[in-house]
């Protein structure tokens, strides 16, 4: 499919999502910067994250908020940009990890129930006394 890179199409479901850690090396979220694809939640870079992965993500939509560029990962918008950060990661191992592990603990600061449902019911909380 793409001339020089081996590539496997991987079906998603629930065991694939309890499997991404081991079989990737980098998450990855392409988008186009259309009205749908600005409305999503960044869901997939939360499962990268939470296993441990870098991330290359187009700056479009919530990714812009999820993705700390040099930190926990990369936002590309052209082919070059892409291309890049594929680069940087894959000739890296060291800094696959590091990024893996800021983008670990960013999940779980940000996305995990335990650090969201004390944020929820104190917003919960705030509207029913108004």
């Amino acid at each position: 499919m793409f001339a020089g890179i081996q590539t496997q199409f991987l079906r998603w479901d629930e065991e694939m999502e309890l499997t991404i850690g081991r079989l990737f090396n980098i998450g990855i979220m392409p988008l186009v910067d259309g009205p749908f694809e600005r409305g999503k939640c960044g869901y997939k870079l939360v499962q990268y994250m939470a296993a441990g992965l870098p991330v290359v993500a187009s700056p479009v939509g919530v990714n812009r908020q999820m993705v700390i560029p040099g930190e926990n990962g990369y936002l590309a918008a052209t082919s070059q940009e892409w291309l890049g950060a594929f680069r940087k990661l894959a000739g890296d191992t060291e800094l696959r990890l590091k990024m893996g592990q800021s983008g670990r603990q960013r999940a779980e600061q940000m996305y995990n129930l335990q650090g969201t449902a004390p944020r929820l019911l104190d917003l919960l909380s705030g509207v029913r006394k108004s």
